[in-house]
Parts: structure tokens; C-alpha cells; sequence
């Protein structure tokens, strides 16, 4: 090997090495964002969790019960109407 192939596989390594070392900082930065990305992502989960258990937890009021039970007894009258109209309508009640 001449002294100049030795000169061109030197600077050729040392290019290499260079962009290889290029290469791995921007993985590292790219990574280091990725870990930040999942840290406030997982801290945002776990916000939304806390409200939903809290949500969960939570008794219903005096007023949510009576409009549940409101909601039943009119969605049973309609019904117990929609009957009546349609036995009426094909003459099974005179």
C-alpha cells in the first residue's frame, strides 16, 4: 500500500467516523424528545384517568335520579300509547 491509499483510507475512516458520529447525535437528540413525547403523554393519561375515576366514583345527585326516573316513566307511557294506537289501528281493541 502506497503512502497516498494510506492517506485516502485515513481521511476516507475519519469521514466515516464523522458522519457515524453525526448520525448517533441526531438518534440521541431524536430520542431524547421521544422520552420527553412519552413522559408528557404519559402525564396527560394519567390526568385523565384521575377525572375519569372521579367521574366513575361520583354519586348521582337527588336531581339525576329523578330525571333517570322521569326519562323511564315517559319512555314507558310512549310505549304503552304506541301500542294502544297500533292494536287500535288494526282492530284488535274496538
Amino acid at each position: 500500500m502506497t503512502a497516498s491509499e494510506f492517506d485516502t483510507l485515513r481521511s476516507d475512516l475519519a469521514g466515516l467516523r464523522s458522519d457515524m458520529e453525526a448520525r448517533f447525535s441526531r438518534l440521541q437528540t431524536d430520542f431524547g424528545r421521544l422520552q420527553t413525547d412519552v413522559g408528557h403523554l404519559q402525564k396527560d393519561m394519567d390526568i385523565r384517568f384521575v377525572r375519569l375515576e372521579a367521574k366513575i366514583d361520583a354519586k348521582p345527585g337527588a336531581g339525576t335520579i329523578y330525571q333517570a326516573a322521569l326519562g323511564m316513566f315517559t319512555g314507558m307511557f310512549a310505549v304503552i300509547i304506541g301500542t294502544v294506537i297500533v292494536l287500535k289501528t288494526t282492530g284488535f281493541i274496538p
